[in-house]
Formats: C-alpha cells, structure tokens, sequence
C-alpha cells in the first residue's frame, strides 16, 4: 500500500461519522439508562443524544468515552478484563 493511500485509511472518519456512530450505540440502550458524566450531572440515553448532537461539551466527552472503549474492544482489552474478573 503506497504512504498517501494509508494516510487516507487511517484519516476516514470525521466528526459527523463519530458523532452518528455514538448516537447509533446510545439509541440501542434502554431510554431508562442513566449515566453519571464526572461532576457535570446525571444524564438519561435520550438527554445523552441531544448533548451528542449539540456537539457540546457533555457530547464531546460521550463521543471521546465511546470511541475510547471502542478501541479498547478492538485491541482486545475488554475481552480481557471481563476473562480476569471471571
């Protein structure tokens, strides 16, 4: 694979694909969920895709913890944990 086409492949994704990706995953949660975002508050799956969304600052840490334990997934590092803990 010649440099320019790797750089290509790596660099696909924008914060538009990100962002449908993180509501995709939050819309297959039951609407009854709640999370805890640090000290910022407590938030339902449905508030959670408004702030997605908004691209704000709650929305801008969902996306960044989504994507993260997605690439712990990929690396295999939850696989691992959950082995561990059996």
């Amino acid at each position: 694979m010649p440099k320019n086409d790797k750089k290509e492949k790596i660099n696909f994704s924008n914060d538009e694909e990100i962002r449908k990706l993180v509501v995709a995953r939050l819309k297959v949660i039951s609407p009854d969920t709640i999370k805890c975002i640090g000290n910022e508050g407590t938030f339902s799956r449905d508030e959670l895709i408004e702030h997605v969304n908004r691209g704000d600052k709650i929305g801008r840490t969902i996306e960044r913890v989504e994507m993260e334990w997605l690439r712990a997934l990929k690396r295999g590092i939850i696989n691992e944990l959950y082995h561990e803990n059996a």
